[in-house]
């Protein structure tokens, strides 16, 4: 007797499906977002546009409103011009002894009383200011609402000069002034006399390193160039028919210390023009 076996169909697992061809899952309930269309270039340019005529119209309301404000209302006219006089340290001259009266200083100002404080021209006031033959420097300002303020700093005489039109004197720059000269000054003897001369120069600044105690001593300055933009040699003239010759500015701090011993001893001729090697001439 025979029998058959029917053979049975083989089950085999699909194959993997590709991320292509898999289907998206979206969380229930969730929608999928529309599109977002690309704003034209043309309204784009069109809204840039609108938003710069909008901020240049802004712009030009504030710059209006200030001006009437500033220039026409009167919220910041000037009401006050305030002058400070410094010497040459920097503190407050007092009204005594102050060299520029505040009356010139106001005078060559020339700023408007009620006029715009925005309007001064503070470039302009110092120039004028400056003109003033006491004058070393000038700072002007504008102090809101309704000031405007002048620091001046006056020149401060080291010696005097005779000139054309008279005695005048000579500040430590060098610069020529006129002015009443005030005691114990010395006086340049050299012609010349100016901020751009080399003699003037090295006699301010022998002038500048004399100790305090030989200052008051000196009645003559006279400097001569031994070359073109040399240093002058300088010779200081003393009371008692007396002479320091220092020579130029160099190592002035050294002849300095040796002058002061120097002159308590008897002699009419004082030579530091080498401090290593002073002498005294009978």
């Amino acid at each position: 007797m025979s029998s058959s076996t029917t053979p049975r169909p083989v089950s085999r697992p699909a194959p993997p499906r590709s991320m292509e061809d898999r289907p998206t899952r979206r969380p229930p309930g969730r929608q999928p977002r529309p599109a977002v269309r690309p704003v034209p270039a043309s309204r784009y340019r069109r809204r840039r546009l609108a938003a710069l005529l909008v901020a240049l119209l802004l712009l030009v309301g504030l710059g209006l409103t200030g001006r009437v404000l500033l220039y026409d209302v009167g919220l910041a006219d000037v009401e006050n011009v305030q002058v400070t006089v410094a010497n040459r340290g920097g503190a407050p001259d007092t009204a005594d002894d102050t060299v520029v009266p505040v009356d010139d200083v106001v005078a060559a100002a020339g700023v408007t009383v009620g006029a715009p404080l925005a309007a001064v021209d503070t470039a302009g006031v110092a120039n004028r200011v400056a003109q003033l033959p006491g004058v070393e420097s000038v700072r002007v300002t504008r102090n809101w609402l309704h000031t405007v303020t002048i620091d001046i700093t006056e020149r401060v005489a080291v010696a005097t000069v005779q000139t054309a039109q008279g005695l005048a004197l000579v500040d430590r720059s060098g610069a020529v002034y006129p002015g009443a000269a005030a005691p114990g000054l010395p006086r340049f003897t050299f012609g010349a006399v100016g901020p751009d001369d080399p003699s003037t120069q090295a006699a301010v600044a022998v002038l500048a390193a004399l100790p305090d105690s030989v200052r008051p001593q000196i009645l003559t300055v006279d400097a001569t160039d031994t070359a073109p933009d040399a240093p002058g040699q300088v010779t200081l003239g003393l009371s008692g028919g007396r002479q320091i010759r220092w020579g130029s500015p160099d190592r002035s701090a050294d002849k300095a210390a040796v002058i002061v011993p120097l002159l308590t001893q008897p002699g009419h001729v004082f030579d530091v023009t080498s401090p290593d090697l002073p002498t005294i001439k009978r």
